[in-house]
Parts: structure tokens; C-alpha cells; sequence
């Protein structure tokens, strides 16, 4: 099934596939794969300021109509930050955990912020960090979060808003990106923001995408993938986020999905040529101009076989997918397959890729 709607978000993490983001986290975890996408566990995901900075200003730059389901305001000022923003995370964790399906809780405050402190990095006493919280916007904002989390929603600023909203203009303003975030709908582009593919086939393995943007051009006869990342260093991308957070697998399983759309007979976009994928790359504190990233068909092959960079291997799809498909055979998540075939006993220096 193809879907270019918007508002599709729900439905799209409700059908039951794989994603680059789950064989992404297979490659770096296959305990949290096992919990999260086997076992059906609740794993609370640690998002990172830029993380929701970048969730923000995809939804403001393609789907502004969408902010209220995916967002709350908060009444704060600013969010808490270091060790006061440990410490309510920490505290909202043990409060969710002591709370029951009918919402109440079966814990004192006493005694779930003192495990919060005990759990945060704070060397000050726990009575200066409560003194500290009690009736400041930290715990204001802590109300908010166990009222919204439930929701699924992620809770933002009025200077978090405000600054989404910079770094927006400034894609929409740049030399180098406007061209992209300003194309809209017409006789020679086809533009779709936030576009679903499912059910998809890469080496024999189901898949599902939900791409950023999306430009088909007609003349042409080409289809250009875009993925949006806002990050807190934007010339370093390529070690930073690309590497460290494994983004080759998006681009091929986006590239993949792409070809997908353009190999289904008597669809418009039948037969065009899907370039490979590019990323938009933003400041999350809109300091750094905002860069394009893209791949070339080595980079691609890179992403399919595997590759070394400055010693260390990554793996590539088709060895993940490999991975994943015995693993989910056997029923075994505990150990990888080749250490599994050597009965748990390898050379200090063998490396498997």
C-alpha cells in the first residue's frame, strides 16, 4: 500500500514492518529490538534537544497544521536544563512507573524524588534540589510531562517555538535550500511532504518509510528524496550523525521505497529514475548555515555491503537484514549468529561484518 497523505503518522507506526529506524536500532541494540519490536515493551527513547528541535521544525516547515497532535506548549518560560532536567526525567520515570492504568500512584513524592536524586548526577544535597524544584518551572514542567506523554505528545516552549520558527526562515531564505523547502505543487513538480510507502520488498525482507519531502520532476522524469536533520553540528554531520547515528541505512531503504513507488505499472510516477537520496541538514541553534548532503552510488553501495571508516566497521543492510532474519527465525536475540556458529568462542581479533 502507497500513501502520500498527510496526517498519516498514527496509522504509519500502527502497521506492524520494519523501518530503517528499527533496523537501525537492530544494528546498534538487538536487546532493545527484541523489547521494543518483538515483545511489544514500552521503551521511553531518550530524544535529544536537537532530536526535538528537528521534530519541530519538520512539523512547522511541512505540516503546520498538524503542531497540536503532535505537540503541547508548556507554560514555562524555558524547559529545565542539566541537572535539574536530569533530575525531573529521572523523577517523571519513577512516577510513571509507580502509577496504575486508573492513574493513581502508589508512591509518596517523598520517596519518588528521592529516587529521582538518587538516580541523578547532582552532588548538592537532595533537600537543596528539592528546594530548588518546589515551585519553580521545573516542576511546572513536570506537572506537564506526565500529563502529555501519555498522549504521545512531546512538550515544547514558546522559545523553543520561536527559535523552530528562525531556523525555519532560514531554510526557506537559504541559498542552498530554499530552492528545495520553497518548491511546491505544479505543472513540472509533484510535491509530497511526509510520504508513506509500505510493504515494500529489500532482500526478501518487508519493509515501511515515511519520507520528509519528496520532489517528482515530470520533466525531468526523476524522484527526489529528502530527509530533514537538525543537528548541533552541522558541518560534521558525516561523523556525527550519518556514522554515529547509522542515517546510510535511511538513505538506502528511502531509496529503495522510492523505487519501489516508481516500479508499480499505471501510476504516474511509473518508470522515473529515483536519484539518491539527499539530506537537509539545519542548526539546531540556527547559528550554521544550513547544508545539503548527498550520496553517491558508492556511498550506496557502501550502505548495501558495509564499509570501514577510520578502523571501525559498519555493517551494511543486506548483512543487517541477514541478521535479522535468523535471529527472528531462531527465536535468538541474546547472541549474533556467527558468534552463536562458533559456540560462543572467537580470536580477541576477529571482527565480523
Amino acid at each position: 500500500m502507497i500513501q502520500g497523505q498527510k496526517n498519516t503518522e498514527a496509522n504509519y507506526r500502527a502497521v506492524m514492518l520494519d523501518s530503517s529506524s528499527s533496523l537501525k536500532d537492530f544494528s546498534l541494540d538487538r536487546k532493545k529490538y527484541h523489547r521494543k519490536y518483538i515483545l511489544n515493551e514500552t521503551i521511553e527513547e531518550k530524544d535529544t534537544a536537537a532530536a526535538n528541535m528537528g521534530r519541530l521544525v519538520e512539523t512547522i516547515l511541512m505540516e503546520p497544521e498538524l503542531f497540536e497532535e503532535k505537540f503541547f506548549l508548556s507554560c514555562c518560560a524555558s524547559a529545565p536544563t542539566g541537572l535539574m532536567l536530569e533530575f525531573v526525567e529521572a523523577l517523571y520515570r519513577v512516577t510513571r512507573d509507580a502509577t496504575d492504568e486508573s492513574g493513581n500512584v502508589s508512591r509518596n513524592f517523598e520517596s519518588l524524588s528521592k529516587e529521582a536524586y538518587d538516580i541523578s548526577s547532582f552532588k548538592i544535597k537532595y533537600e537543596a534540589v528539592i528546594n530548588k524544584f518546589v515551585g519553580s518551572d521545573a516542576e511546572l514542567y513536570y506537572h506537564e510531562i506526565r500529563k502529555v506523554r501519555t498522549n504521545n505528545l512531546t512538550v515544547v516552549t514558546s522559545l523553543d517555538v520561536t527559535m523552530a520558527e528562525k531556523i525555519v526562515e532560514t531554510l526557506k531564505r537559504s541559498s542552498v535550500t530554499s530552492p528545495i523547502v520553497n518548491t511546491v505543487d505544479s505543472v513540472r513538480y509533484t510535491v509530497i511532504n511526509q510520504l508513506q510507502v509500505e510493504d515494500y520488498v529489500v532482500f526478501y525482507h518487508n519493509f515501511k518509510s515515511m519520507m520528509d519531502k519528496v520532489i517528482v520532476d515530470h520533466e525531468e522524469e526523476t524522484i527526489q528524496v529528502y530527509d530533514l536533520k537538525c543537528t548541533w553540528n552541522v558541518e560534521n554531520f558525516f561523523e556525527e550523525y550519518y556514522l554515529y547515528r547509522r542515517a546510510y541505512i535511511q538513505a538506502y531503504l528511502y531509496k529503495k521505497a522510492a523505487e519501489h513507488l516508481a516500479s508499480i505499472e499505471g501510476t504516474e510516477y511509473h518508470g522515473y529514475t529515483v536519484l539518491n537520496p539527499r539530506f537537509i541538514v539545519c542548526d539546531s541553534a540556527n547559528y550554521y548555515s544550513p547544508l545539503v548532503y548527498t550520496l553517491s552510488n558508492e556511498d550506496m553501495l557502501d550502505a548495501e555491503q558495509g564499509f570501514e571508516y577510520k578502523g571501525r566497521t559498519y555493517p551494511g543492510v543486506e548483512g543487517l537484514i541477514r541478521s535479522l532474519k535468523w535471529a527472528t527465525d531462531n527465536n535468538i536475540w541474546e547472541i549474533s549468529e556467527e558468534n552463536f556458529l562458533c559456540d560462543g568462542v572467537i580470536n580477541i581479533r576477529t571482527q565480523w561484518k
